[in-house]
């Protein structure tokens, strides 16, 4: 395991502004190399020059649906050339052809672009807002008069072969491109002509391709086996660990949490600071190193708070009893997906946490039982819960009702066959609507899956005490508590991550330490 001891200094929380996404979005160009950054983010955009927009036939254009834009920008004064010296993947001759445009590269490679795709994907300053990262409505090419006629009337490349500039037939706004970029979406948009050197992606597989699983493409694949750690109990199992303040000031470790925590399922943060009064130091950590927790409709705080309370009606706070190990229903967000972190934070006293590697227990069904395999990744789960009504027990304000309802195979995979997401719990679970002839086998398939979630051959035991944060990936591990272990001032706080947020953030750090570039990752663009 990773555990890292250092000096304690006062916790400090990124911000991240909108200016420096849509700087990205503006200067795909770049791949641009890290920047330095220490304490809050701001934008680095270069001054700009405005000059008057070029005289034109106003009335031809506008007869023709063409929107004239007030004034154009010098992309030369925005979009900078990649670097002051010759480029590996330079521009070294572009030529218009009919209705594309043929490109050869330092590499030695050349290629042949659709005209219209150069044109819709240009995002210099003319064609997107860089303090906002949205495309000028106005330059659109369906507003522009751009179709699949479209020609370029000349190309032209600086002096560094960093840039390439094309102006077009139909209107005189040039667009502007940077040749590391064009290259680079060359292997995947264009036709080859000849082929040249194989371009070397920015960073090295391991760090980009475990966030392929998690784009939220409709093809996103499963996690591969590579990018795993199965664990089982009887294996002896050690979980990452990461010192609190280690990890807020350091945005690499920032990423190794999370890298960690996709690989071995689970992660422990140690040396939490203390705090018994608000959720502060809770939210402070998951805004800065997991993207932000998700808001429950149904009350203020985005956390959930669990305390011991007599005669208790849901399990959840009655740490006396045993909770069945399940992975989290949370509030789906668009399209009902449950979120893919779960963290859990021990504010006073402590307890027992059980763990198990879903994926490990399916892999291991798969292997001996296809059938019991086939059933759970085939048939639904009928599962309903009442926000409110599992609930009751909470000492939080409810101010709102939501009630969801799904039915979703236990075990979910992808066209391949990886394991995509493991959704189950059995709490919630309501009368199945199986066929006839498929329920006897389904219900022998979920038996062993139940009686193997907690077999001790699986179930992990965590030890968690004040001062601690529990980390898990919630489409992988199942989490529960052992019965009759905890303290009885145990106060536990916590709450849920969204694929989305915890996507967005890692990208961010992979911008922030490593320079890639944030539009492209889990793409086919490398």
């Amino acid at each position: 395991s990773w555990r890292f001891q250092e000096t304690r200094v006062p916790r400090r929380v990124i911000a991240l502004g909108i200016a420096k996404m849509s700087l990205v979005y503006a200067n795909i160009a770049a791949y641009a190399p890290p920047r330095a950054h220490a304490g809050r983010r701001t934008s680095t955009t270069s001054s700009r020059t405005r000059s008057p927009a070029p005289k034109c036939d106003v009335a031809l254009r506008k007869a023709r649906g063409t929107v004239v834009p007030r004034a154009v920008v010098d992309p030369a004064a925005v979009v900078p050339a990649l670097n002051s010296k010759p480029d590996e993947f330079a521009v070294l001759e572009a030529t218009p052809n009919d209705t594309y445009v043929d490109v050869v590269f330092k590499d030695g490679a050349s290629f042949r672009f659709h005209a219209l795709w150069l044109r819709d994907a240009c995002s210099d300053p003319n064609h997107v807002v860089a303090d906002a990262g949205e495309r000028i409505l106005s330059m659109l090419p369906v507003n522009t008069g751009c179709d699949a006629n479209l020609r370029a009337a000349s190309c032209e490349i600086d002096e560094t072969g960093g840039r390439l500039i094309v102006t077009w037939t139909n209107h005189e706004i040039p667009s502007t491109f940077g040749a590391k970029s064009l290259r680079a979406f060359a292997d995947v948009v264009a036709e080859p002509l000849v082929v040249g050197s194989k371009i070397p992606p920015p960073l090295a597989a391991s760090e980009t391709e475990w966030l392929d699983p998690f784009t939220g493409y409709p093809d996103a694949p499963g996690q591969s086996p590579s990018q795993i750690d199965y664990y089982k109990n009887e294996d002896g199992v050690v979980f990452p660990s990461y010192d609190h303040d280690a990890v807020v000031r350091d945005p690499k470790l920032k990423l190794d949490v999370m890298r960690d925590l996709m690989r071995a399922g689970a992660v422990i943060i140690d040396d939490v600071p203390e705090n018994e009064v608000d959720s502060s130091t809770l939210h402070a950590f998951v805004d800065d190193v997991l993207g932000g927790m998700q808001k429950d409709p149904c009350r203020d705080e985005r956390n959930w708070k669990i305390v011991k309370k007599a005669d208790a009606s849901s399990i959840s706070y009655d740490p006396e009893k045993r909770l069945n190990n399940h992975t989290d229903q949370s509030v789906p967000p668009w399209g009902g997906t449950p979120a893919l972190v779960l963290i859990m934070h021990y504010q006073k006293g402590s307890g027992c946490n059980t763990l198990v590697d879903g994926f490990k227990v399916a892999e291991d069904i798969r292997a001996t039982d296809p059938e019991a395999f086939e059933m759970l990744t085939t048939y639904g789960s009928n599962q309903t819960r009442d926000f409110v009504s599992s609930r009751k027990d909470t000492t939080q304000a409810l101010n709102a009702s939501l009630c969801v309802h799904k039915r979703e195979p236990i075990i979910q995979l992808d066209d391949a066959g990886n394991i995509v997401r493991i959704q189950y719990n059995e709490v919630f679970r309501t009368p199945l609507e199986l066929p006839f002839d498929v329920f006897p086998k389904w219900y022998a398939a979920y038996t062993k899956w139940v009686r193997m979630l907690h077999d001790a051959k699986y179930e992990v035991e965590v030890d968690m005490q004040a001062g601690k944060m529990l980390i898990f990936h919630n489409w992988r591990t199942l989490h529960g508590r052992a019965g009759g272990k905890a303290s009885k001032d145990r106060t536990l706080i916590g709450g849920t991550v969204t694929r989305e947020a915890f996507f967005s953030r890692a990208t961010e750090l992979l911008e922030e330490t490593a320079g890639y570039d944030m539009r492209v990752t889990g793409t086919k663009v490398k």
